[in-house]
């Protein structure tokens, strides 16, 4: 397990093996595909977070850090942000 702080104070612990994971690029790269539609992209990027934090409610935990720090409004750009200083900690270009 790999545990951090983000800039904005959240702290986090995931699996170091979830970077090599297939279904982690499956869906990192199916979110960041700008060629699907819209909805498409939302839930690839559901699907990342869930296996990211294991559960809906460790998703809804993260989604919650993510608006406490935020005026109360967990923005995607936002969460995404603090979702890649997550990934240089674990050693994942994306």
């Amino acid at each position: 397990m790999v545990e951090g702080k983000t800039k904005s104070g959240i702290e986090f612990k995931l699996n170091e093996a979830i970077k090599d994971d297939a279904r982690f690029l499956y869906y990192l790269s199916k979110f960041q595909n700008k060629d699907i539609p819209l909805e498409e992209q939302s839930k690839n990027l559901m699907g990342l977070l869930e296996l990211i934090f294991g559960s809906d409610e460790g998703v809804i935990n993260f989604m919650n850090a993510v608006a406490s720090k935020n005026e109360g409004v967990c923005n995607v750009a936002v969460m995404m942000k603090e979702m890649n200083e997550m990934f240089e900690v674990l050693n994942v270009k994306n």
